[in-house]
C-alpha cells in the first residue's frame, strides 16, 4: 500500500549529499507543517545529514608542502 509518508522521507533521505542541507531541511520542515512528517522523521533524516557531514568533516587534506 501506497505511504505518501515514507514516500517523502525516502525521498529527503535520499537527497541528503546531493541537495544543499538547509534545502532538505526547510523542505521537510515544510512536510512536517502540512502534517506527513513526524517529528521522528525529521530526526531521522536530520541524523542522515549529521552522518554525512561528520564523514566530510574526518576527511582531512593533506598538508601542502613548501607553501608559506
Amino acid at each position: 500500500m501506497f505511504s505518501m509518508r515514507n514516500f517523502v522521507k525516502d525521498g529527503f533521505l535520499k537527497a541528503v549529499g546531493k541537495m544543499a542541507d538547509y534545502q532538505v531541511i526547510l523542505n521537510a520542515a515544510s512536510w512536517h507543517e502540512k502534517g506527513v512528517l513526524t517529528e521522528e522523521d525529521l530526526a531521522e533524516i536530520q541524523s542522515a545529514i549529521s552522518a554525512k557531514n561528520a564523514v566530510a568533516e574526518d576527511e582531512v587534506p593533506g598538508e601542502m608542502v613548501g607553501v608559506t
